[in-house]
């Protein structure tokens, strides 16, 4: 199933609300939204209107089908694990999300023990989660 721009456009602004969340981008989590954002070839218009969503509640009402919701965590994840460590901030924001979608942080593949994010599974997953990405976002 593939994503609507606008739905990929949200995931995307969600996951760099999580990569700002504990204050201080790492240089690894800078490098894996810029991959997320080559994948899927946002534009500088869509940049725009990214930088314009302030309400974490509003975007993620618009995060609809589970396919867009699995995106989005598998996305979350991947920024969060990047630096190599889970941050505490990082892992409120991700359960925060993931209760909001209706979510269990107990069935998603890549927590270990409810909430502690399996950081060397997610880092083996790169590859397998941005292919995924680049295949399921449309244009339009």
């Amino acid at each position: 199933m593939a994503l609507s721009r606008n739905e990929f456009i949200d995931i995307l602004t969600i996951v760099n609300y999580l990569a700002h969340s504990d204050g201080d981008m790492h240089p690894a989590e800078k490098k894996v939204l810029i991959a997320t954002f080559k994948a899927g070839a946002v534009t500088p218009e869509e940049q725009g209107r990214m930088k314009g969503k302030s309400s974490l509640e509003e975007m993620l009402q618009e995060i609809q089908t589970d396919h867009a919701k699995q995106t989005l965590i598998d996305l979350l994840a991947l920024v969060a694990s990047s630096d190599g460590k889970f941050e505490e901030e990082e892992r409120v924001v991700m359960v925060k999300v993931m209760k909001k979608l209706g979510m269990s942080p107990d069935e998603y593949r890549f927590f270990k023990d409810g909430q502690d994010l399996d950081v060397p599974a997610v880092r083996a997953a790169v590859m397998e989660i941005l292919r995924d990405l680049k295949t399921q976002v449309t244009s339009g």
